[in-house]
């Protein structure tokens, strides 16, 4: 009758390596094959007993191991790091609407942030140059009502007829006095359907990555 050949160590780590959660397996044996020591590296989501009766099961089955000592598998742990969708902290726009009553002009801006809805209004003349004007004023308005401008983003000028590539482009300027003085900040947007949608946005590409620092000013 043939003696029965004990599983080599390179055996016996592929199947351990083979289970859920582990991220190495290193076993160590003597001259005739007896293991002597199982030494297993999984991450911390199931408990050390739980990861060493999974390998227990799994040497009984594969090897009919069954007078295996589990004292003999050591086990560390890695700790998980939960992956956090990165938060989008920027103003977007969620709608914009304009009415003329006469010969003035209101526009009506809506910006979210976060779940967050702030709404900016700006009335004035209802010429065509005036309302986008106050399309560029009422998205101001929604950053201060949202705490990002604090009232210190003053409009300087929109342009809503920039050539580009034989594209139209909105662009604006907003004027930002700070402690070292005002400085200017210039943004743009390509007009696909809607000019308004256009102006907001070409009024956010201005002063989105500035708001978050006001504060700091």
């Amino acid at each position: 009758m043939s003696t029965p050949v004990n599983p080599s160590a390179a055996e016996i780590e592929a199947v351990i390596r083979s289970l859920v959660n582990i991220t190495s397996a290193r076993v160590i044996t003597d001259r005739i094959g007896n293991i002597e020591e199982i030494h297993v590296l999984t991450d911390s989501s199931r408990m050390p007993k739980q990861v060493a009766r999974d390998i227990e099961s799994a040497l009984i089955a594969r090897f009919n191991l069954t007078d295996f000592d589990h004292k003999k598998i050591s086990i560390a742990q890695t700790q998980m790091i939960k992956q956090v969708k990165p938060v989008d902290h920027r103003l977007k726009i969620l709608d914009v609407s304009t009415s003329i009553n006469g010969v003035k002009s209101e526009a009506i801006v809506r910006l979210l942030k976060e779940e967050e809805t702030y709404t900016g209004i700006a009335s004035g003349p209802g010429s065509g140059k005036n309302q986008v004007k106050l399309l560029a004023l009422a998205t101001l308005r929604a950053t201060e009502n949202c705490g990002g401008s604090d009232g210190i983003l003053m409009l300087e000028d929109v342009n809503p007829s920039v050539t580009v590539s034989g594209r139209t482009a909105v662009m604006v300027c907003v004027s930002h006095p700070t402690r070292y003085g005002e400085d200017f900040l210039v943004g743009s947007a390509i007009v696909k359907q809607d000019l308004s949608k256009a102006v907001v946005n070409a009024t956010l590409d201005a002063v989105n990555r500035r708001l978050s620092s006001i504060g700091e000013q």
